[in-house]
């Protein structure tokens, strides 16, 4: 099959996070299984700069890769706001009928609307996963809602399928009046191969000037309210561990300021150390160092971190809000209230018991393996995809 993804961004701008992962794992699957993979994306390496100028093509791990210039407002709050790709409708016109399903990664974006339209004009198969985007947030809740208001129908009433990531994101699918017929539930996959060629253990440590012996926890992820590093400063701050050190790897995404606040008011520069954006091969190295993993969120659909850490066999502490937690709870994690005192409790409870905290890693592996595998998640997109693309003939647009 010939198969077109449009996504955000693209490696190397790993700022956007999970979903970039997301994209790479499950685009690298489906060209070793013999497809042909197309790669759009922004041509933006974070909210500030550009990987290069203009729109441009690269082949990275046999994907095609197609980054197109952008235009966007920099000063706009949250991961990204609205940005639009102007030479892709034209790209998309010329291109379409060459594949056989097109994949959005994403929602609420304006350059999603022509493909869409585009895709469904050539009777092409359009496959949405909004990665936890459905639900309307308090940041920026009016402006969503006006574009659910205005846009909604434009993004999301002709495509062929939409993919949620657990049953919390199938019921957001339905409130936004998705047939049910439509949605596929299928979890985020990881290949466990990203473990060969690791570095000894304690490098990341010693980079960093951490005793070889301190209880390290290691949030990874971007640092804003919704990733809820400042609930965790308030939360370390209570913890009863004087020896545990903190380690919060990732970009400001408009948070750092207040964290930073935070840790000089509770005299924490000693015990917490900011690395910026871990990339590439200093990622796993870090789960490697870490006692636990902790995801403090106000929300989030299905966090790669989290099975980044079930991969590396790194047991953790995470909040409710986490719409995976009930498939973590009492398996890999402690799952709390998104609070600083529970939060605090989860941490000092999980470092306190031993054998609790060795059942947990030990059931790491039998988790990646049974629910986080890439080989299971692509048979099943491949499924879906094949299912999808049986010939048809091109569909009249609505509005």
């Amino acid at each position: 099959m010939n198969i077109l993804h449009i996504t955000l961004g693209f490696y190397p701008a790993e700022s956007w996070g999970g979903p970039l992962k997301v994209v790479h794992h499950l685009c690298t699957s489906l060209v070793q299984r013999g497809h042909k993979v197309t790669v759009y994306c922004t041509n933006l390496l974070d909210k500030k700069h550009k990987i290069a100028p203009g729109t441009f093509e690269r082949e990275i791990d046999g994907i095609h890769v197609v980054y197109f210039d952008t235009w966007h407002l920099p000063w706009w709050p949250g991961v990204l706001g609205p940005f639009w790709m102007p030479d892709l409708p034209r790209t998309m016109a010329a291109n379409i009928t060459s594949f056989d399903v097109v994949h959005l990664h994403g929602y609420r974006s304006f350059s999603f609307i022509p493909a869409v339209r585009t895709a469904s004009q050539a009777g092409i198969p359009i496959v949405t996963q909004p990665h936890g985007a459905l639900q309307v947030l308090v940041s920026s809740f009016w402006l969503k809602r006006a574009y659910d208001q205005v846009f909604r129908r434009l993004e999301l009433e002709n495509i062929s399928a939409l993919i949620a990531l657990q049953e919390s994101e199938r019921q957001q699918a339905l409130l936004q009046g998705i047939p049910a017929e439509k949605i596929e539930i299928i979890p985020n996959g990881i290949d466990p191969s990203v473990r060969k060629n690791l570095p000894a253990p304690g490098g990341f440590r010693q980079r960093l000037g951490l005793p070889a012996d301190c209880p390290l926890i290691l949030f990874l992820g971007r640092i804003n309210p919704i990733k809820g590093p400042d609930l965790l400063i308030e939360a370390f701050a209570q913890l009863n561990r004087p020896d545990a050190r903190l380690v919060i790897a990732g970009p400001d995404d408009g948070l750092l300021g207040e964290v930073q606040r935070l840790i000089e008011h509770h005299h924490l520069q000693d015990r917490v150390t900011l690395t910026g954006l871990l990339s590439g091969p200093d990622v796993l190295p870090a789960y490697q160092d870490a006692d636990l993993f902790v995801l403090p969120s106000r929300f989030d659909a299905f966090p790669m971190t989290v099975v980044e850490a079930c991969l590396m066999g790194v047991p953790m502490v995470v909040t409710e809000e986490c719409k995976i937690a009930p498939l973590l709870k009492d398996q890999v994690a402690e799952v709390t209230p998104c609070e600083a005192g529970a939060f605090a409790s989860g941490m000092e409870r999980l470092l306190a018991d031993r054998p609790r905290y060795d059942q947990y890693k030990a059931n790491c592996g039998r988790l990646a393996a049974e629910m986080f595998s890439l080989e299971a998640v692509t048979d099943r997109v491949e499924t879906l995809y094949q299912r999808l693309s049986r010939p048809k003939s091109p569909v009249s647009i609505r509005g």
